[in-house]
């Protein structure tokens, strides 16, 4: 049922039964009790978005002019070909490389392919090299879509044990698989604290809505009253959530979870409680750029990783690295891949040796491609001594 609740200054907060206002333009009818005890039936509902779309949530600077300006024409297949000839792409092409385009541009989005032409330095360039640079980032994404879960896995499982085995609070009544909704293992400030709410109520939300599809939370529903363990919780929330959830948890208590999470030789700092929520955000930007079939080749990332010093002191900086700096390595593709071997010197052998085959592919990519310049993915000279395992 709905509550309303009055305030001093007789301002009323109407608050709505979960899921009666979910999706755009549905409708709820509510009776509001006026003071003289006549009802009033008010018809809520919830608005939605609508093209054109503009920024109504003010994330654009105050300094940027937007113009309306006709969409452009959409081309044909031929016509798109012709474009990658101009004066500005300058691709060539021979009778063949034309048929191939042909069939290339029925199946691949052109801004797919043509979007790698401002990564070759050179002036004219053959469509198949424009072709094997696709074809590299590609073999970057697929590999990242294969290395990361067995990482996200692995985190989940270390911090799930650590939570409801060594996390101890007599003055909670929570415990063990359920020490997750103590509230005392979060941050403290009233805006976490919020938030912590928040982000309990959707994992809630969530789990609420597939009771009748999966099988396993239609077990703890029906034999459990509803009681979610942390183990299961965790293999049902994303890696984008496991990072927020560990955004959320104090300080203190991710540092122990280090000290478990990497055994020596590894050294724990004061602050690696900080640097071990950049290394997981870094690998939840890696999957959605691999998930989302995002370009990798020639991008600058949004993440911005700690690199321990040891590997800081080992990479070959002094040569040509192009736009690449001791400053905004940490935002190269290469940046993310030492972060995953970090991740992955703690797994099993097998682990490792799956990640030491990925190098050994990415270097005979490299080295037969001769279009592909490892200084737009931040690779120093010695980058496979770096990142082997």
């Amino acid at each position: 049922m709905c509550r309303q609740e009055n305030s001093k200054s007789e301002e009323r907060n109407i608050q709505i039964p979960i899921d009666e206002l979910n999706k755009p333009y549905k409708q709820f009818k509510y009776l509001l009790d006026e003071p003289d005890g006549s009802k009033e039936v008010l018809l809520l509902s919830r608005d939605g978005y609508s093209f054109p779309i503009t920024d109504i949530h003010e994330v654009l600077p105050d300094s940027t002019q937007c113009h309306t300006k006709p969409v452009k024409v959409p081309l044909s297949t031929d016509n798109l070909i012709e474009l990658l000839q101009d004066n500005i792409h300058k691709i060539t092409f021979t009778d063949r490389e034309k048929k191939q385009a042909k069939m290339d541009l029925n199946i691949i989005n052109y801004y797919r392919i043509s979007a790698f032409r401002k990564n070759i330095s050179q002036d004219h360039t053959s469509y198949t090299e424009l072709c094997s640079l696709y074809q590299f980032d590609l073999f970057l994404r697929n590999s990242i879509s294969r290395l990361i879960p067995t990482v996200e896995i692995s985190l989940k499982t270390s911090l799930a044990r650590f939570i409801s085995i060594y996390y101890k609070n007599s003055n909670s009544e929570y415990s063990g698989g359920l020490a997750y909704l103590d509230k005392n293992i979060y941050k403290t400030s009233p805006n976490k604290q919020m938030d912590v709410k928040r982000m309990l109520s959707q994992f809630s939300e969530e789990l609420t809505r597939i009771i009748n599809k999966d099988n396993i939370i239609k077990h703890h529903v029906v034999n459990y009253g509803g009681q979610i363990p942390i183990w299961v919780l965790f293999e049902k929330i994303t890696l984008g959530e496991f990072s927020k959830f560990v955004s959320l948890l104090s300080p203190e208590l991710v540092q122990n979870w280090c000290r478990d999470l990497f055994p020596e030789p590894f050294i724990i700092y004061p602050k690696t409680h900080k640097d071990v929520k950049g290394w997981i955000s870094t690998i939840q930007v890696l999957r959605n750029t691999a998930a989302h079939g995002a370009k990798i080749y020639g991008q600058f990332f949004t993440y911005n990783p700690r690199i321990l010093k040891i590997d800081m002191d080992r990479l070959d900086l002094d040569c040509d690295m192009g736009r690449v700096t001791r400053e905004n390595l940490k935002n190269t593709f290469f940046a993310g891949l030492m972060t995953l071997k970090m991740f992955y010197s703690r797994l099993r052998p097998s682990d490792k040796d799956k990640w030491n085959i990925f190098l050994g592919k990415l270097d005979n990519k490299i080295k037969n491609n001769t279009i592909v310049d490892v200084r737009k993915i931040g690779m120093p000279k010695n980058w496979l001594e770096i990142l082997r395992i």
